[in-house]
């Protein structure tokens, strides 16, 4: 029996025909490469119910390689819940995410695992330049400044899922609900440092993306709910502020009126006064339910399968 570490490396795809005779060019020769090093290779693909070629390339891959074992879902699952079944089934002593449309360069895979051989529990590759259009670089941008801004954790901004994970981490993880997954915030801050090796992302250079905004929405909703609490708590505290103000000007004007003094104010700036109390006091109360709320998820989260 060998006693070599086992790496993982797990690939979620979903209609990439395309893509797949280039990922076997491109990854077997990387596959070889890590197993001179006296380390053990599995590779796990998630075939996302494909409705394509793929199924079939896959099979035919993992009939020429016995160290590919391949997964067909019957029905498609959220992106995040495909990669959260990729960690349950990985026997790893370490675990790789790599992106079946190639933008992420597998071939940067060798470094992650001698970075892990050294000591590191967590290697992540963080995007340093890519290219992409003015709208959506301007809306990554601004979802990862206010992501980080409102983080109660270190957010890492070009934080990609394309990451190696030692097998602690993934004990940890593999126990996640499905729903409202964030994986990248999980991991950033919640098991401490992140070591961040930069690389330029590749263009799509074959198909088209099943990544479109629906997801991409919801996948940020879900990270601004779990992992921005700050922003709500910000926005709460602002509508307390205002809703202080309010009553202390309501107040201010009624004692004018007991004492006898008769304030210039117009029935229009009474009605702001009275229209801006309402709308923050709903501001604070929205915010402390939102958190409240979003606690009690953390806690189902983090905890649902820890006696497991």
């Amino acid at each position: 029996m060998s006693k070599n570490k086992l790496v993982t490396i797990g690939i979620p795809v979903l209609n990439e025909e395309l893509n797949i005779p280039t990922l076997m060019e491109r990854l077997n020769p990387i596959i070889e490469e890590i197993s001179k090093k006296e380390i053990d290779i599995e590779v796990i693909v998630n075939n996302n119910a494909s409705s394509d070629g793929s199924a079939v390339l896959l099979d035919n891959w993992a009939a020429i390689d016995p160290r590919i074992c391949v997964n067909h879902f019957e029905s498609k699952v959220p992106y995040q819940e495909s990669i959260l079944r990729l960690l349950q089934h990985s026997h790893g002593d370490a675990f790789v995410l790599l992106q079946s449309d190639l933008q992420d360069p597998p071939e940067l895979i060798p470094g992650f695992v001698d970075n892990w051989q050294a000591g590191e529990k967590i290697v992540a590759g963080v995007i340093a330049k890519r290219t992409e259009g003015f709208f959506q670089r301007s809306v990554r941008k601004t979802f990862y400044k206010v992501l980080k801004s409102f983080s109660d954790g270190e957010i890492i901004v070009g934080f990609q899922d394309f990451y190696l994970l030692d097998r602690r981490i993934i004990n940890e993880l593999k126990f996640l609900s499905p729903q409202g997954l964030f994986l990248r915030g999980h991991i950033a801050t919640r098991f401490g440092s992140v070591l961040q090796i930069p690389y330029l992302r590749a263009d799509r250079q074959r198909g088209t993306s099943n990544f479109g905004f629906p997801a991409k929405y919801s996948l940020a909703l879900d990270g601004l709910l779990l992992f921005g609490t700050r922003f709500i708590r910000v926005v709460s505290t602002i509508s307390f502020g205002v809703f202080c103000f309010g009553v202390i000007g309501a107040f201010t004007l009624l004692l004018s009126y007991l004492f006898g003094y008769r304030a210039s104010v117009n029935g229009w700036a009474s009605l702001g006064l009275v229209l801006l109390t309402l709308l923050s006091l709903l501001g604070m109360t929205t915010g402390l339910i939102l958190e409240y709320l979003i606690r009690i998820y953390r806690f189902q989260v983090f905890q649902k399968f820890e006696n497991k």
